[in-house]
């Protein structure tokens, strides 16, 4: 039986975004490590009682509650060297640094020529932390360069194309709710500045209930129907309430359903957007109980699945693998407080937050995710073992479904022995041009490439799934190049031992590049072909070794501009040069079994064979002094099958062993 989501679970708990004050009482102190980690534990009750700031009358303005205004907590937070900097009229904006925009504001500025840059400071979303730091400290200089702030939008604004963007107009509809009534209940403002910030708020709420400005596709649907929601909650007397809120509910239902798959993983195929999606269903599903509003029926099974999916899809060290539209995010530390409460709802998450110390270890080694191709291969769950050392895999056999999909069939991630090994690139940009069409490219991934061109868009197909004693499987195939038909096979033999089988079969002759991606700190040396690579160090982190080297040809990329190729990017808008390993075959066939050893595995000799024939392998590995027969036979099949046997001793019998079995 699936699990319920847990909604019991919340009560008594008091979120850290009604941790706030109506007046200017002194903050709370924020939660330390400890303190986290016993939300996540289940062990709220050992912290300190903190107390609530909103006591009285001020609780309850005009008949609204105060806290029914934020439903994402985020919104509510800030500090005050970035206020300070607003009062200088110097505007910080997330992932670039602080610029002076001397007033007056035209709302045509654009220093930067960036999207992104546009969607925060027009959404207003830096504003938050002048609501933070009035509250903060009752200094009405916050409060009233706030006020000047919406005063200058509201009159100029209104003609800006950048105030049009539908994702920004739906942060900022929720960042002027917050401020009108946040300021409402502090008694700090004035009825002329209410009508003001109502005339605006009510002005987002009709540009958000067009069709034509909701977008349904993807992930900016949801802050888009949160946003009219927390409109029409906030202000139920306005005639178009009512509609509001009938509208926004039944585009949640539809976004439940049609953006968050059946397996969980968002069809934007993004980690760090899941995260994202995520977080923001959970934080509107607690608003909503809280308060009374009544959401689709489908919130907690889709919640139970995107917790599932987490707490499988994040490597042992807390960073997320970077498939399709992602950026660095480190998980653990994200939101800390927020996920230790998601973490206390769902066991199987908290494991993960807490690297093992709580919560309930995943019980599938190899959790396969039917709806979106993605298979996660993992060494063991096990808190005794050594939890960030454990080899965790990524497999990427899915749809290509969205804008944020990359082209990246049968890409893998690994990572193993405490860090990623083989990684995926990156996202870079979402600016139109070169270098976003280089961080979506094939290339640009752990796969193989055709003739240098690009997969088509389409879907790969998942095969076999298979494991036995300490051994996983997992293969899947694609044919998005025209007459190649491509199967892959991974294997994780133990902790620290890995094997990639490739099978491209076509009719007429091409170039096959099989390519690996490293981060920029690895350096790679090439021995025939077999590799290895280092880390600043100079400690060997990862060895390559391949089967089949005749008509193998091994080069190496790093940095290039023309045509872009060997780059990685954790943040956005930052490319570091990093080395791609790319081993070449011509024919009409090519064959590949590709051993990477890690650890204390990568400083021990590893040796592997091959023998395809044509329907099927057999494989020979031998690693740290164990040695792996592998037989596959039918490849892609609807009935393939693999046998995988350990003999130890068959390390010192590898001549003619292939064909003895």
């Amino acid at each position: 039986m699936p699990r319920r989501f847990a909604w019991t679970a919340f009560c008594g708990a008091v979120l850290l975004g009604l941790l706030t004050h109506c007046g200017v009482e002194e903050q709370t102190k924020k939660l330390n490590s400890a303190q986290v980690l016993n939300i996540v534990c289940g062990h709220e009750d050992a912290n300190p009682v903190l107390k609530k700031g909103c006591e009285g009358k001020s609780c309850v303005v005009e008949g609204h509650v105060f806290g029914k205004e934020v439903a994402y907590l985020w919104l509510d937070d800030g500090d005050l060297e970035s206020a300070n900097l607003i009062l200088e009229d110097t505007w910080p904006v997330p992932r670039f640094d602080p610029i002076h925009l001397p007033p007056p504001l035209t709302w045509t500025e654009d220093p930067y020529d960036e999207k992104f840059w546009r969607y925060v400071f027009y959404g207003l979303r830096p504003t938050a932390h002048l609501l933070w730091a009035f509250r903060e400290t009752g200094d009405r200089r916050y409060r009233d360069k706030l006020m000047d702030v919406f005063k200058s939008f509201a009159a100029d604004a209104r003609s800006s194309v950048f105030s049009q963007d539908k994702h920004g107009t739906a942060y900022r509809a929720m960042v002027l709710v917050n401020s009108y009534w946040k300021l409402k209940h502090a008694d700090a403002l004035s009825k002329q500045e209410a009508k003001l910030l109502e005339q605006l708020i009510f002005d987002d709420a009709r540009f958000l209930e067009d069709p034509e400005n909701f977008e349904a596709g993807f992930n900016h649907g949801f802050a888009e129907a949160a946003a009219l929601l927390l409109i029409s909650e906030n202000f139920p007397r306005h005639p178009d309430a009512p509609y509001w809120r009938d509208l926004a509910l039944a585009r949640y239902d539809g976004l439940l359903s049609d953006i968050i798959g059946s397996d969980g993983f968002i069809i934007e195929n993004s980690v760090y957007y899941q995260f994202y999606v995520f977080t923001q269903v959970y934080q509107l599903a607690k608003w909503a109980q809280t308060h009374g509003v009544e959401l689709p029926a489908q919130v907690g099974p889709a919640l139970d699945r995107m917790a599932r999916f987490a707490s499988y899809v994040v490597q042992p060290d807390g960073h997320i693998p970077m498939l399709g539209a992602s950026q660095r995010l480190l998980v653990r530390k994200h939101q800390p407080v927020l996920l230790a409460r998601m973490g206390a709802v769902f066991p199987e998450l908290a494991h993960m937050l807490t690297a093992g110390m709580c919560g309930n270890a995943p019980t599938e080694r190899l959790a396969f995710f039917e709806s979106s191709g993605v298979a996660v291969l993992r060494s063991s769950f096990d808190p005794s073992l050594d939890y960030r050392a454990q080899t965790h895999l990524v497999f990427d056999m899915g749809p290509y479904r969205t804008d944020h999909s990359h082209l990246d069939a049968l890409n893998v991630v690994l990572y193993s022995a405490g860090r990623t090994l083989l990684a995926d690139s990156g996202m870079f940009t979402e600016e139109p041009g070169e270098e976003e069409d280089y961080f979506r490219s094939t290339r640009a991934h752990n796969t193989v490439t055709v003739d240098g061109l690009d997969q088509r868009e389409g879907h790969a197909t998942p095969n076999l799934s298979a494991k036995g004693g300490e051994w996983l499987y997992q293969s899947g195939f694609h044919t998005l190049y025209e007459g190649v038909h491509h199967w892959r096979a991974v294997m994780v033999l133990e902790k620290d031992v890995v094997l990639v089988l490739d099978r491209l079969i076509s009719e007429g002759s091409h170039r096959f590049e099989q390519r690996w991606q490293f981060q920029p700190d690895l350096t790679v040396s090439t021995q025939g072909t077999s590799a290895s690579v280092a880390d600043e160090t100079g400690k060997r982190v990862l060895q390559v070794v391949q089967a089949l080297p005749e008509g193998l040809f091994v080069s190496m990329v790093r940095g290039a501009t023309g045509p872009f190729d060997g780059w990685y990017s954790e943040d956005y808008e930052v490319r570091k040069p990093s080395t791609v390993l790319v081993y070449t075959r011509e024919g009409t066939q090519a064959h590949s079994a590709t051993l990477f050893t890690s650890g204390l595995n990568a400083m021990s000799p590893a040796r592997v064979s091959a023998m395809p024939w044509p329907d099927g392998v057999k494989v020979f590995v031998c690693a740290a002094g164990r040695a792996y027969l592998i037989r596959v036979e039918r490849p892609a099949k609807a009935d393939e099958a693999v046998t995988i046997t350990s003999a130890p001793a068959a390390c010192e019998q590898e001549v003619g062993i292939l064909g003895s079995f």
